[in-house]
């Protein structure tokens, strides 16, 4: 077979379907987080879990793009890894959870459709498009030295662990999440955080945004952290009330 490097038309057209599910879920999880109970697969509260949900759809998007538009196989290929093991958690999580969603509804059925095909789906497209890798690198792919490797790996080491305790213990990280948590979202939010720590090897390190992803990421967690603080003492001192999550599934 030609390892010509080049992306099938056929994973083309996956990549096409995608993208519309992904505006789909962005639109109603990022922008109407208040209306899940009629908008989506099952009744997200609070809102921020929603936003937090469709800001990680809505990121996907740019990837599914890349693999619409670009030429090069091997810009985009290992991409459907770390995908690949979101959509596996994503079809755990519905089975762990069935109770909870609402059945019989379109929005349900359009998520169990896609998490019962896509983790077959997705590694199917690795496997057939991955025959025209030719396996080399361009001139202008980065090569970076053996520590500063060392230093990326340990960081998805890291995020991998803090996605696999969010998987395996839901009701530990319902009680240290700074606002209110179902098992059923831990294990979602666990599945997103999973994404990058599997796919770090993946990303374009020449390229500056991926630095700024990378910095916005850690922000993000070091801001989780300091509002969680914020709020356990302004509780402790008096200042509000700690409200509890919904019964976890």
């Amino acid at each position: 077979m030609l390892r010509d490097d080049r992306i099938l038309p056929f994973t083309r057209v996956v990549a096409a379907a995608v993208i519309v599910v992904l505006v789909f879920a962005f639109i109603v999880l990022f922008l109407l987080p208040g209306q899940t109970d009629r908008r989506f697969a099952w009744t997200i509260h609070p809102s921020m879990t929603a936003m937090l949900m469709g800001a990680g759809y809505g990121s996907a998007i740019y990837f599914f793009v890349r693999v619409l538009t670009e030429r090069q196989w091997h810009r985009v290929g290992l991409g459907f890894l770390p995908i690949t093991v979101f959509t596996w958690m994503m079809l755990g999580t519905t089975f762990l959870h069935w109770g909870r969603f609402r059945h019989g509804s379109f929005p349900f059925d359009l998520w169990f459709w896609i998490y019962l095909v896509t983790p077959v789906l997705v590694p199917a497209v690795w496997l057939v498009n991955r025959r025209h890798d030719p396996g080399t690198v361009e001139a202008r792919d980065a090569r970076f030295e053996v520590r500063v490797r060392r230093a990326l790996v340990a960081t998805g080491l890291v995020l991998v662990a803090i996605a696999a305790w969010m998987y395996i213990d839901p009701e530990g990280a319902v009680a240290v999440w700074p606002w209110g948590l179902t098992t059923l979202t831990a294990r979602v939010i666990a599945a997103f955080v999973a994404l990058p720590g599997v796919g770090w090897h993946d990303f374009h390190h020449a390229n500056v945004l991926t630095y700024v992803y990378f910095l916005g990421l850690v922000g993000t967690l070091a801001a989780i952290a300091t509002l969680r603080t914020w709020m356990l003492r302004r509780i402790d001192a008096g200042d509000g009330v700690r409200s509890e999550p919904e019964p976890t599934a």
